[in-house]
């Protein structure tokens, strides 16, 4: 049996699937989500929502809601060593504690902070802000069995229990995760590093506040002979995970059962009586993969099923949503009849690359938390802490405080999360030597860049520029820049698009707006959808152009401007 024809095919609704469906229907594009599972995995996951996710939250609505499940700022801010939950402490980073000017920085940097809450809650709003919007289907029990791209279709077939089905779309998004086997199916390989250690994921709930409630830590990593491992705090309340390494040659996660577990969660508090409900266990394999392709024909890969990192950084989800963001309004853009499907093909020109980047970034890190005593000698310096020789002990303590400052670059890479410019020279590399922390990060009005932030006011009200940004385009003029409205509807005549006029629209304190855009009164600055500059004119002189994926020849400068 096939269905009627939709637009497009979503398969997994996990964060990144419910967002490409999410933003999908901001544009007024109706989906199918098809999830094997019955709902959302209470297990929880990624925990960490970067500045930039936060950002895009905003934008679909949804950024207070998540604010309010996650965990205390004050949780958020440290980051401890200890040799068990209850014993010494052998260093911290407290992200309040930085240089002054990387915290102003990471302040006007966006309208939003970096947080933290676990990815089942993050889901939960993503889902119920689907469900409102009521443009897509979410289908659970769907297990998608085959994908074949007819050329000008794509025949989706599922089964729902016993019935089976074949959906028929415009397009289809493999976002099913990297567990996912369409990316495989579709014949796109993956170059990096496809083990890099095993780790099993502990997810309890437990009474902590003992040793939490006078120093509380987001990450709390216990360096200890009997149960070494990280602590992550879901909630700051009761939700844990408890993250350790696994080697799958000599066990399995049959032989972590629910004593096994809650025996291991009490070495590594350093308590023998402590009450501990296991909720369940997940083993996971630590990889640095980016898929060669993102696109096969009428298929196009996202999140996980196009590229994996380690948790060293907390990019992984968050890469994930940016890719729904940039994916979404150009598959939107093609099927609304406003854009050549060419568009398509900078999905992974664009997206990719901050991808290998990110993969980069993850790797650099977790290879510098080795010094701090997370790594493939954990077992050998936390022997030389335990030692009965006091000087031996002491040294190694010495030797990790003096590495733990060193590791902040991990906690605050602003750069990463906000800082990429599409198209720019080195985008295609995507690498960095070092990680990069807030110090690097300098907002700057460049085609391809996520457009800066700055405060303004509009109607008594305070908004950022980025709550300027319609689904469509959004050309923001200088108060002697409106003739590039004018121009804009000429050369793009069927592209949806707002103008905004700094002084006429919105008033930004004194001229910090117009700096901060980098446009003089007759400038004008381009907006995508995705809040990236697809175009700006500092002086009013430069040639418009959309870029060749709409437009062949720019236009001219308007005469007025």
């Amino acid at each position: 049996m096939t269905a009627a024809e939709t637009p497009v095919v979503i398969v997994g609704a996990g964060p990144v699937g419910l967002a490409t469906a999410l933003v999908l229907g901001r544009h007024g594009v109706p989906s199918i989500v098809c999830e094997q599972y019955g709902g959302i995995n209470p297990h929880p996951r990624a925990h960490v929502v970067n500045t930039r996710s936060m950002e895009l939250l905003r934008t679909w609505g949804i950024a207070d809601a998540v604010l309010k499940d996650s965990v205390d700022p004050r949780w958020a801010q440290h980051i401890l060593w200890k040799q068990t939950l209850s014993g010494p402490v052998l260093g911290r980073i407290d992200m309040a504690e930085g240089p002054d000017e990387h915290i102003l920085r990471r302040m006007a940097a966006s309208p939003e902070m970096i947080t933290s809450c676990a990815q089942d809650r993050v889901q939960q709003h993503l889902l119920d802000a689907v469900l409102a919007q009521g443009m897509a289907t979410v289908r659970y029990n769907t297990t998608v069995l085959d994908v074949t791209d007819r050329g000008d279709a794509v025949d989706v077939t599922v089964e729902s229990g016993r019935r089976r089905q074949t959906l028929r779309a415009r397009y289809a998004v493999a976002a099913d995760g990297a567990g996912g086997a369409l990316r495989e199916a579709l014949g796109i390989t993956a170059g990096g590093s496809a083990d890099l250690g095993h780790q099993m994921n502990i997810y309890f709930h437990a009474d902590l506040s003992p040793w939490t409630e006078d120093s509380p830590a987001l990450l709390v990593w216990a360096v200890n002979t009997a149960s070494p491992g990280v602590f992550i705090g879901m909630d700051g309340v009761r939700r844990w995970t408890f993250q350790k390494s696994f080697d799958p040659a000599v066990e399995s996660p049959d032989d972590y059962s629910p004593e096994r577990c809650a025996r291991i969660i009490r070495e590594a508090v350093g308590v023998d009586r402590l009450d501990v409900e296991i909720r369940s266990v997940g083993p996971w394999t630590m990889t640095a993969r980016t898929a060669d392709r993102y696109r096969s024909g009428r298929v196009l890969l996202a999140g996980d099923a196009a590229h994996q990192f380690p948790p060293t950084g907390g990019l992984g989800m968050n890469t994930g949503l940016a890719d729904a963001d940039n994916l979404g309004w150009k598959l939107a853009a093609v099927l609304n009849g406003w854009a050549p499907e060419a568009l398509l093909d900078s999905y992974e020109t664009e997206r990719r690359p901050v991808a290998v980047g990110n993969a980069h970034h993850s790797v650099l890190n977790a290879v510098k938390m080795a010094e701090a005593g997370i790594g493939p000698d954990t077992a050998g310096i936390a022997a030389r802490l335990e030692s009965p020789d006091p000087a031996i002990a002491a040294e190694e303590r010495r030797r990790i405080a003096a590495a733990i400052p060193l590791q902040r670059p991990h906690f605050d890479s602003l750069n990463q999360e906000i800082g990429y410019v599409y198209g720019a020279a080195g985008h295609a590399e995507g690498v960095a030597d070092a990680p990069l922390s807030a110090a690097d990060y300098s907002p700057a009005p460049v085609v391809g860049g996520r457009l800066p932030h700055t405060w303004v006011e509009r109607d008594g009200v305070r908004l950022s520029t980025l709550d300027l940004l319609v689904p469509g385009f959004t050309l923001i003029t200088g108060p002697a820049g409106t003739a590039w409205a004018e121009l804009f509807a000429e050369a793009a005549e069927g592209v949806p698009m707002e103008t905004v006029v700094v002084g006429r629209d919105v008033i930004g304190a004194d001229n910090s707006c117009l700096e901060r855009l980098g446009i003089a009164e007759d400038g004008a600055v381009l907006v995508r959808p995705d809040s990236h500059i697809a175009w700006h004119s500092g002086d009013g002189t430069s040639p418009f152009s959309l870029g060749t994926a709409f437009h062949d020849v720019p236009a001219a400068a308007p005469q007025s401007a």
